[in-house]
């Protein structure tokens, strides 16, 4: 039967489960961000491809682009995987009686390090599709 203390030890752990939950949706909405994209891409690519004769500095940004995104993806996931641990090691604590602190605190810092990696690649494709489109803009 559960005690008072059990209680709120789930609850503790409840409440702790709720913040990386929640980054957990927002990093699952900034891969269906970067998949669509990355999609398009291979759209423009595809496009690119039968028409026979796409320049090369517009190949090589193509290129380049999906590189980026396909680096953002990485660290996206990266940082999901990082946070459903998180959110483990939130339940484990308190139920299980480990103490797993610093675990938890390094785990959060390793994940918003990896999202912060996800955003600047993210950044880093959107300066160079606009590039692209300012070196293309005369045709």
């Amino acid at each position: 039967m559960l005690t008072g203390h059990d209680l709120l030890s789930i609850e503790r752990a409840l409440q702790l489960a709720i913040a990386p939950a929640f980054l957990l949706s927002g990093v699952f909405s900034l891969l269906t961000l970067l998949t669509a994209r990355l999609n398009r891409l291979a759209e423009i690519r595809d496009e690119m491809e039968r028409a026979g004769s796409a320049p090369p500095a517009q190949r090589r940004q193509i290129k380049r682009r999906a590189r980026l995104i396909y680096n953002a993806i990485a660290c996206a996931i990266v940082t999901a995987v990082l946070l459903c641990l998180l959110v483990i090691a939130g339940f484990l604590e308190p139920l299980a009686g480990v103490t797993a602190g610093l675990h938890v605190a390094s785990l959060l810092v390793a994940a918003m390090l990896m999202l912060t990696a996800s955003v600047t690649f993210f950044l880093c494709e959107v300066l160079v599709s606009r590039h692209g489109l300012r070196l293309y803009a005369d045709d």
